[in-house]
């Protein structure tokens, strides 16, 4: 496929997305009836499609894209969609909300394409920046030009009653690269420049507990490390002084979803005197099936015996999350506690056997450990969890009432198999009459589970047993709600979210909006584009 070299946006004022639709639609049928100037207009992207091969809608918007400028029709679609919202804002609001997307705020994660967006929609529409805007607007996009006079770094300036600097730590246009990275490494730098250490250390971007209104004050080292996403950033507020342990940093360096990106942080952290005790950041790391991250971590003081805020190890959490066998022996490897016990009493063992981790049962069998299954519930629960069918019918004919008799914690294990991809051993719990919407981790059925997982044939398992797609999860949202905010912001690994879904729609969920689809993956994007209904031309 051929790029055009340069790209220059040009939207059509007051642009409707549905008419921009249409004109795709009117392209694609074109195209497809073989008409030349239709076939000249796609040459530059596409070749002809050979014989036998239908072209997709999401291919004439791309086209149309390109056309108007676009890189792509989702880039195209958050123009649309923030030019909109610049007609129904006053330049003040619009302002605001283009810098909550480039910051984030709250539950809500930064969004740097539609912030960008947003911006590039404000400074088209008539009528200047409000005064007051100003500085935070420069600030946000690295634009030193703007700023006039380089204002104090702790200077709090609106919407949020922010420090300059923090602005610029927290900006999300970091992510995006050129010209927006460097630009803003050099605002930090030129803000920095004239900060005491004292200064710097106590100055904090203002936030609040979403749901509750508590306030919250996010350092800027985790700005920078958790939504700039910045290691170049963050080693520029180290080397000026900024505390690595300050109870955010180290965390959520642990959990950046580019891993070289996450040891890169770490060590930069680390080198500066950051410290893992107190802050479950190991836990947060085992989170992620990275054995080179995890070595790192046992090399750089990480204490795998601390007890965690449940009461395990990291050799418990290891086995919630399936972690494989290199990790586990990582942990055993550095001394691991074998007969430490969690918040419910278990040994890692008696866990793993709890878990079905037949893998780690093995690798702890060889260092002597053994599980505690003295009551036939245990034993039943562990034969669930192996997916050992005949085991578990037997133990079930010795005590028939057991299912009705299981607290809210021993339910759970369908759930947390969910979660954990153990798609056997979720089957036979169905098929022993489980109840489906059982909530686990994070107040989260099954059902949810496998929709944040983008796990199809599991999500198809557990609609054919009953399960529903409005459950609600702990953040009250439903499982559509849990699949998009995976597929936009947390992707699994292996995730199928496409084929996921397209099972929830046909189990009756409705259609993403707008909004929500503005986030998603192109592809998710281009089969609902694909397979929208038609609207009146």
């Amino acid at each position: 496929m051929n790029t055009p070299q340069a790209l220059q946006p040009q939207l059509p004022e007051r642009a409707d997305l549905q008419q921009l639709k249409r004109r795709a639609r009117e392209l694609l049928r074109a195209w497809q009836a073989g008409e030349a100037d239709s076939l000249a207009r796609a040459a530059p992207y596409f070749q002809h499609p050979k014989t036998g091969q239908t072209p997709k809608l999401s291919a004439a918007q791309l086209v149309i894209a390109r056309e108007l400028g676009f890189a792509s029709w989702p880039a195209l679609q958050r123009a649309v969609m923030a030019q909109a919202q610049a007609r129904q804002l006053g330049q003040t609001a619009l302002i605001t909300r283009a810098l909550a997307l480039a910051l984030g705020r709250g539950w809500d994660s930064p969004q740097p394409e539609r912030a960008l967006a947003l911006l590039q929609a404000a400074r088209v529409k008539a009528g200047a920046c409000p005064p007051e805007l100003r500085p935070a607007l420069a600030l946000v996009q690295g634009d030193l030009d703007a700023l006039g006079p380089l204002p104090a770094a702790a200077l709090r300036l609106p919407p949020f009653d922010a420090p300059a600097l923090a602005y610029v730590c927290f900006s999300s246009l970091h992510r995006l690269g050129e010209p927006w990275a460097e630009q803003l490494r050099q605002s930090a730098q030129s803000l920095l420049a004239g900060t005491p250490r004292e200064t710097l250390n106590r100055l904090h971007m203002p936030d609040e507990e979403p749901g509750t209104g508590t306030p919250l004050q996010l350092p800027l080292l985790y700005g920078a490390i958790a939504r700039a996403r910045s290691p170049e950033l963050a080693a520029a507020l180290l080397a000026a002084g900024a505390e690595p342990n300050d109870g955010e940093s180290l965390y959520h360096a642990c959990e950046d979803p580019e891993r070289g990106r996450a040891a890169l942080q770490i060590r930069q952290l680390c080198a500066h005197g950051a410290r893992w005790t107190g802050t479950n950041a190991l836990l947060r790391l085992l989170d992620f099936e990275d054995p080179e991250g995890l070595a790192l971590a046992l090399s750089l003081g990480a204490e795998v015996n601390e007890a965690g805020p449940q009461g395990g190890h990291a050799l418990h959490h290891a086995l919630r999350r399936g972690r494989s066998p290199a990790c586990l022996r990582l942990l055993l490897e550095q001394g691991a506690e074998l007969s430490a016990r969690d918040a419910q009493g278990h040994m890692p063992a008696t866990l793993a056997a709890l878990l079905g981790e037949s893998a780690a049962l093995e690798l702890l069998a060889a260092r002597g450990a053994r599980p505690e299954l003295p009551a036939v519930r245990e034993r039943f629960l562990a034969a669930c969890a192996a997916a050992d069918a005949p085991r578990a019918r037997a133990l079930l004919a010795e005590l028939p009432d057991l299912l009705h008799h299981m607290d809210a914690q021993t339910l759970r294990l369908l759930p947390d198999q969910a979660q954990r991809r153990a798609h056997e051993s979720v089957a036979l719990m169905l098929s022993l009459g489980w109840p489906v919407n059982t909530p686990g981790d994070w107040e989260a059925s099954a059902l949810n589970q496998a929709a944040f997982n983008g796990d199809a044939a599991l999500i198809q398992r557990l609609l054919a047993h009953g399960a529903r797609w409005d459950e609600r999860n702990g953040y009250g949202g439903d499982v559509m709600g849990s699949l998009l905010h995976a597929a936009a912001h947390l992707p699994q690994p292996g995730g199928d979210y496409l084929a996921s879904l397209q099972l929830l729609l046909a189990a009756g969920a409705p259609r993403p909006d707008a909004e929500d689809r503005e986030d998603l993956p192109e592809a998710l994007q281009a089969w609902l584009d694909d397979t929208e209904p038609e609207q009146g031309r």
